[in-house]
């Protein structure tokens, strides 16, 4: 259903009212979300308003014209056009449907050695595990040192960290804040907007893609690149009656990276991410749009300097930023293809040295989120591990 907002009822600040007081006998339309309280949404909308994204929010209704024939007659061919751009524009706009805010595209500049991507790992109390990890990943997979910036707590680290660490596996260290959220809402002030910024967390171990291969049965015994790969070490795989699925560790990262970000220039994206597991039997080529967990261990985001994409929690923070990135724009990119190795909640440092007890904090969190997003989330609390987690319901839909 097609609702019809006036825009100078939902604006508080005088000076924007100003602004819009010739908009007072013009309507602007907006898509109804069933997935979202249309309340809230409103309040979004007039925070984007104040924030001067009115242009990728609201579509401006026909305008009046003198006589009602003409009206008419204009009105007719605007629809005609407008049909006929709008099936144009679900092949460039995947995620954009009748549950969608309407989003047109946003240019935003492509990634060249001028405006090239970075890599922003925030770092606490974990000098020797970033070095046999996540550094030694990337030295790996060949990343220039000049893409990776190290972010720490407070001075005391930054010396700890400096003699540590040899200077040829990164760029620069620069001094933050204290806090997992704090930290993230630094590093995006830190860097300037529409920049391509790679966050990952200092113990990666690997970074593994599915790779699907089809099974030829000989005297029982399948192809021998597939035996081969179950047998090694660094491979996991899933066999069915004709195909294997199996995971290998990821053949060229910056490749990964670069596509990744080109997909949401296409698509007007600005958050992407991997698979939560390394599981090849649910793992999938399909990459997504709708609402899905964006993991906090490596993702990227083209950046923005916006109040509503502000980190409040440090627990489920990666879910955080899931939603109020899906809410903003209508999608968030998912490679369910790609994953990451990395152990939660388990490795010395970081989060674990703060010295709270973890599923408190989680559990404030996951209330805390649910609150804000009742029509979005689940709070599930049977996890094994005992661990409270959020889980967020699919919203919208769409696939590349």
């Amino acid at each position: 259903m097609v609702k019809i907002v006036k825009l100078i009822k939902y604006t508080k600040d005088k000076s924007k009212a100003k602004k819009l007081a010739k908009l007072i006998n013009k309507n602007y339309t907006i898509r109804q979300s069933k997935q979202i309280d249309i309340k809230k949404y409103r309040k979004k909308l007039i925070e984007n308003i104040n924030n001067n994204t009115t242009a990728n929010i609201f579509k401006q209704s026909k305008s009046r014209s003198k006589s009602k024939k003409s009206k008419s007659k204009k009105s007719k061919s605007k629809k005609s056009k407008s049909q006929s751009k709008s099936k144009k524009s679900k092949s460039k706009n995947v995620h954009n449907n009748s549950n969608d805010i309407i989003i047109p595209n946003i240019s935003k500049k492509s990634i060249t050695s001028d405006n090239d991507y970075v890599i922003a790992i925030p770092s606490f109390k974990r000098s020797d595990i970033i070095q046999t990890h996540t550094l030694a990943l990337l030295n790996k997979h060949n990343i220039k040192p000049e893409h990776i910036t190290i972010f720490v707590a407070n001075q005391e680290e930054n010396d700890i960290y400096k003699k540590a660490i040899p200077s040829n596996l990164y760029n620069n260290i620069v001094i933050g804040v204290e806090g997992l959220k704090n930290q993230r809402n630094f590093i995006n002030d830190y860097y300037p907007e529409d920049k391509y910024i790679v966050e990952m967390d200092d113990d990666i171990k690997t970074i593994m893609q599915l790779v699907v291969k089809k099974q030829s049965i000989r005297n029982g015994q399948g192809d021998q690149d597939i035996k081969a790969a179950r047998e090694s070490k660094t491979s996991k795989s899933v066999k069915s009656a004709k195909t294997v699925k199996i995971v290998k560790p990821i053949q060229d990262l910056d490749s990964f990276i670069r596509r990744a970000f080109e997909m949401c220039i296409e698509n007007n994206i600005y958050l992407w991410g991997v698979y939560p597991l390394i599981n090849p039997y649910f793992m999938t080529h399909k990459v997504t749009t709708d609402l899905r967990f964006i993991v906090g261990p490596m993702w990227g985001m083209i950046n923005r300097h916006r109040k509503d994409l502000k980190l409040t929690v440090n627990e489920k923070e990666n879910s955080e930023r899931t939603l109020q990135f899906w809410v903003a724009d209508g999608a968030v990119l998912r490679f369910n293809n790609v994953g990451i190795e990395t152990k939660y909640y388990k490795n010395e440092g970081g989060m674990q040295a703060e010295g709270k007890d973890r599923k408190v904090e989680a559990l404030k969190s996951v209330h805390y989120l649910h609150k804000m997003y009742p029509t979005l989330t689940k709070v599930f609390l049977t996890k094994k591990n005992g661990m409270p987690e959020i889980k967020l319901n699919r919203a919208g839909h769409g696939r590349i």
